[in-house]
């Protein structure tokens, strides 16, 4: 008897990113997996899969995709977990591996170099920059692109990127930190 395809779990909170990156996934001649879209954590982890990629928003409501790492891995421990964001910042790519995470994608990579990266880390053999969230291919591009996003934000900056990450409105963070929302902004 064969083995079932691996499944994807993909959790992010915006129906609209869910369904394209499904379509496109789908669409892909490579990609033979069964998928499966969750909108929270809580969400994904009551589906009745096993799975062997979770594709994870880091901004999700109630809480980051980094602070469900944990529970995830501790559900599915086969499972590869890769960090999505539309924040792609060096210091977030550097949580997420610290966190335990696999790899990290950033939403604005092309259609082509995500599917490139979900293949690869269905396949024995996880992308060789999993955390740079950089084209697969050409080392030396990578290397040159990679040095440019290793700028380090101020602390502040940094903080204000991680309460945005974790669902906060503008307004709120300027609150919290007794900023104008402008200076937030």
């Amino acid at each position: 008897m064969s083995r079932p395809p691996p499944s994807i779990v993909l959790v992010d909170d915006h129906p609209l990113f869910r369904r394209g990156l499904v379509m496109m996934l789908s669409a892909h001649p490579r990609v033979c997996a069964q998928l499966h879209e969750a909108s929270s954590v809580k969400e994904a982890m009551g589906l009745d899969v096993q799975a062997g990629l979770v594709l994870l928003d880091i901004s999700l409501p109630g809480g980051d995709g980094l602070s469900s790492l944990a529970a995830l891995r501790e559900h599915w421990p086969e499972a590869r977990v890769v960090i999505l964001s539309g924040h792609d910042h060096a210091e977030l790519r550097r949580d997420a591996e610290r966190g335990g995470a696999s790899g990290f994608l950033s939403k604005a990579l092309a259609a082509e170099v995500i599917c490139d990266h979900v293949l690869r880390w269905l396949s024995e053999t996880p992308p060789a920059h999993a955390f740079d969230g950089l084209p697969l291919g050409d080392t030396a591009a990578t290397a040159d692109a990679g040095a440019a996003h290793d700028e380090v934000l101020p602390p502040r900056q940094y903080e204000v990127l991680k309460l945005l990450a974790q669902g906060f409105s503008n307004k709120a963070i300027a609150k919290h930190f007794g900023l104008s929302e402008h200076t937030i902004r």
